[in-house]
C-alpha cells in the first residue's frame, strides 16, 4: 500500500503542469510586508468578462464545492473575485492569490510563486490564449490547485502552534505513548488511560459555545484490516464510549453511521495513513459536527495509532476550525 501510495503522488507531480519562480532573493523577501487575509481564503484575479464564462465555472467547481465529511455544505475555500485592473495596493499582500491572465497569443501554462508581493505569499498563476483553454487546465488541476492552497494552510497553522506549545502535555504524551505532538496554547487534558488520552479547548462567542478535541489512541496491530471504515468505526466508538461522555447517563460520542466516512492514503510525516473524514454524535443527546481520523500503522512497535479530531460549533461554520486540528495532528511523530 505505501508503494501505492508513491507512485499516486508521482502521478500527481508528473501531471501537474507546474513551473516554480525563484526569481526574488532572500534580500528582496526581508523586506517584503507581512501577507494579508484570514485562514481559507483566496483571491482570484480574473477579468469579469472570463469570470461569467467557461472559466468561472471550473472557478466555482474548485472553491465552491462542498467539503466532504461537513454537517452542513461549506466550500473547499472562501473564494473573492477582482479584476487585473483593481489588483492593487494591499489586494497585493493576499496571503493565497490565483491570477489569470487569458489573452490571445498567451502561452498555457501554470506557474507556482511565492512571497511575490508579500512574505508568507502563495500565487497560483494561470496565462491561457482563450477562456476554452484556462477552463481546460483549470480543469486538469482542480485537486492540484486545492493541495497547494492547503498545504500552505496547513504549513502556516503549523508554524504558528509551535509558537507557545504546552510542553508539559507533550512531554508526557512523549514518555508514555512514544509520540511526539506539538500542543497549542488552550487545551486541557480531560482523560487519559493506558490505551490513549483525549484534549479539549473551549470558547465561546457571544452565547455559543465551540469546542476543539484531540484524541490519539492506541491498539495491537493484527493485519491490513485496520484501515477499513469498519475497523475505524468500531474502534473510534470503543475508545469514545469509555473516554467521551455527555451529560444523560449512558450517553458518548460516536460516529454517525448514516453517512459513510470519506477515506483517502495520505502520507503523514513519511509514513502511510489512511484519512477519514465523517460525522460524529453524542448518543441519547443534542450534540454533532465533524471528525477528522488518521490511522497509521508504526511497524517498528507493531502496534497500530489512531489519531482523531473533532469539532462541535453548531452557530457556526466549522472547515477553518476543523483545518486548524489538521495542522495538530499533522506534527505527529510516531517514534
Amino acid at each position: 500500500m505505501v508503494k501505492v501510495l508513491k507512485l499516486v503522488l508521482v502521478f500527481i507531480i508528473a501531471s501537474a503542469v507546474v513551473a516554480c519562480d525563484n526569481s526574488i532573493s532572500q534580500d528582496d523577501k526581508s523586506s517584503l510586508p507581512s501577507s494579508s487575509g484570514k485562514f481559507g481564503e483566496v483571491l482570484v484575479v480574473v477579468d469579469t468578462f472570463y469570470e461569467n464564462r467557461q472559466t468561472g465555472i471550473v472557478l466555482d467547481k474548485i472553491f465552491s464545492e462542498p467539503l466532504v465529511g461537513m454537517p452542513q455544505a461549506e466550500g473547499q475555500f472562501r473564494a473573492s473575485t477582482v479584476p487585473a485592473k483593481a489588483f492593487k495596493s494591499i489586494l497585493k499582500r493576499s496571503r493565497n492569490v490565483l491570477k489569470l491572465s487569458i489573452g490571445k497569443g498567451k502561452r498555457t501554462a501554470i506557474n507556482i510563486e511565492e512571497d511575490v508581493w508579500a512574505k508568507d505569499q502563495l500565487m497560483i498563476q494561470i496565462t491561457a490564449a482563450s477562456d476554452t483553454d484556462a477552463a481546460r487546465i483549470l480543469s486538469k488541476n482542480v485537486q492540484t490547485i486545492r493541495d497547494y492552497y492547503n498545504v500552505r494552510e496547513l504549513e502556516r497553522l503549523k508554524k504558528q502552534i509551535k509558537g507557545k506549545p504546552l510542553k508539559e502535555i507533550m512531554d508526557s504524551i512523549s514518555k508514555q505513548y512514544q509520540i511526539e505532538m506539538v500542543i497549542p496554547p488552550g487545551f486541557v487534558q480531560m482523560a487519559k488511560n493506558d490505551n490513549g488520552f483525549w484534549l479539549k479547548k473551549e470558547k465561546s462567542i457571544g452565547l455559543h459555545q465551540i469546542m476543539q478535541g484531540v484524541c490519539v489512541f492506541i491498539r495491537p496491530y493484527n493485519s491490513d484490516s485496520v484501515f477499513s471504515n469498519e475497523s475505524m468505526i468500531v474502534n473510534r466508538n470503543a475508545f469514545t464510549k469509555e473516554m467521551i461522555q455527555g451529560t444523560p447517563d449512558s450517553s458518548y460520542m460516536a460516529v454517525y453511521e448514516e453517512y459513510r466516512p470519506a477515506t483517502k492514503e495520505v502520507n503523514l510525516n513519511g509514513t502511510y495513513a489512511m484519512e477519514y473524514r465523517g460525522l460524529w454524535y453524542m448518543l441519547k443527546d443534542f450534540m454533532g459536527g465533524p471528525f477528522l481520523h488518521y490511522t497509521v500503522v508504526d511497524e517498528k512497535n507493531n502496534r497500530v495509532v489512531e489519531l482523531d479530531a473533532f469539532v462541535f460549533a453548531p452557530k457556526f461554520d466549522k472547515r477553518e476550525y476543523l483545518r486548524e486540528l489538521e495542522a495538530v495532528l499533522k506534527t505527529v511523530s510516531v517514534n
